[in-house]
């Protein structure tokens, strides 16, 4: 939190104040003390302890293929943001002095790191290889980049770091389109064949980090053999956060962390819940639910109410097949209407237990215009090829073969899904 947040985002008075508050409730912090191959987790037992949690995060950089890191001027975000963070009166002069700063990713990180570029009096650029509908930083981190006019190249791959002497002068990328949606359910992006260059003295990785499986691997414990309740391989020694489930968010590492607290006192930590929330076990069922109360100790995302889970009422019910549920490509269903198909007999209605009127809330597919003008309901008319007309709230056509045509990412993930698996709902 210290060396990796920058303060602008998470200042140190607030890392501070709960230390502080660790080490009042009796939390012995010993630093300087690395398990490295000088000293091993079976060393801690044998001073005594009895059980060892490891949660040591990601902090192995990993580099796009192409980017020489013996240049002088290529950095990690891990080291860059470390650098800047701790040693802000020492920092190597190539970072000091940089004044074209090229920042690679389009995550929180790749966000951090470009905004303490820009804070250095740097030029700064972003680039991502995807559109920034896809990128999975928090939208109001990349808000706080268009505000401070940091200017982001979109659907830009870095390929190969060119320099002189030894010393970065430019990064050569390449333009990439979007394809079809991946298992993330974001759209894979594919090489054009276009390239460019981009002059910089300074370029920051920050594409991602990975666990060190070389501190696991030399303690003996087997990172594809994680057990129930956090358990590794190696009997009494247990792991969360990025350790257990790979790179993820602070708040992710945190929610691990209590959960693994109450595994350690045996029981879920108590609620104030109302009687009335704790529904039944037969109740739920009898809903098709695959709710869980918080006494079970679940992840809350297994608690949400999303149709395509709970309930498919609409498309069992239907006689003439109008309702249809679509699988996306990371797994999920997502139920659509298909207006050629629907007579509106009110089945659907008569059976959604929302009070919901599927044929007219669903996301409609519409055949003809004439369909479509005739209609109220949300839904989309294919005109061939990238072309689309959608009605949201007014009716819009859309290339989908631009980055910048503003669809909600799901939205079009969707619309994509169902032109290349889905055709037959809508083609004459």
């Amino acid at each position: 939190l210290v060396y990796g947040i920058p303060q602008f985002v998470l200042p140190n008075s607030v890392v501070d104040r709960e230390l502080e508050t660790l080490k009042a409730r009796g939390v012995e912090i010993v630093t300087s003390a690395p398990i490295d191959k000088n000293k091993s987790i079976d060393a801690l037992f044998a001073e005594g302890y009895e059980a060892v949690f490891v949660g040591n995060g990601a902090d192995v950089p990993q580099t796009p293929r192409g980017l020489d890191t013996s240049l002088t001027g290529v950095w990690s975000a891990n080291d860059y943001l470390t650098e800047v963070n701790l040693n802000t009166e020492n920092l190597p002069e190539n970072i000091k002095s940089a004044k074209r700063v090229l920042v690679v990713g389009g995550g929180n990180v790749a966000v951090d790191a470009v905004r303490c570029a820009k804070r250095l009096g740097a030029e700064t650029i972003m680039v991502y290889r995807r559109t920034l509908a896809e990128a999975p930083a928090r939208r109001d981190e990349i808000e706080h980049t268009r505000e401070e006019d940091i200017e982001i190249k979109e659907l830009t791959n870095p390929v190969e770091c060119y320099g002189k002497d030894g010393v970065l002068v430019g990064v050569k990328c390449e333009k990439m389109v979007l394809g079809e949606p991946d298992e993330t359910g974001r759209r894979s992006p594919v090489k054009s064949g276009e390239q460019f260059s981009i002059p910089c003295d300074l370029v920051i990785s920050a594409v991602g980090e990975q666990v060190d499986s070389d501190l696991m691997a030399a303690n003996g414990i087997e990172m594809g053999k994680k057990g129930p309740a956090f358990e590794t391989n190696v009997p009494g020694v247990y792991c969360a956060g990025d350790a257990h489930r790979g790179p993820a968010t602070v708040v992710e590492g945190i929610a691990d962390a209590a959960r693994f607290a109450e595994v350690v006192i045996g029981h879920p930590h108590v609620y104030d819940i109302p009687a009335e929330a704790n529904a039944s076990t037969a109740d739920t069922i009898a809903k098709k639910g695959i709710l869980k109360m918080s006494s079970q100790a679940c992840c809350e995302g297994e608690r949400c109410l999303q149709c395509s889970t709970v309930c498919e009422n609409c498309v069992d019910s239907c006689p003439n097949r109008s309702n249809i549920s679509i699988k996306m490509a990371d797994g999920s269903h997502q139920i659509v209407h298909v207006d050629k198909m629907c007579n509106e007999c009110g089945n659907c209605t008569q059976f959604c237990p929302y009070a919901s009127e599927p044929c007219h809330d669903k996301f409609t597919i519409f055949q003809t215009k004439e369909d479509m003008d005739e209609s109220d309901n949300a839904g989309v008319l294919f005109l061939g090829g990238d072309k689309v007309r959608l009605r949201l709230t007014d009716v819009k056509e859309y290339d989908l073969g631009s980055c910048d045509n503003d669809l909600p990412v799901e939205l079009e993930a969707l619309i994509l899904t169902i032109r290349d698996k889905y055709s037959y709902l809508y083609e004459e």
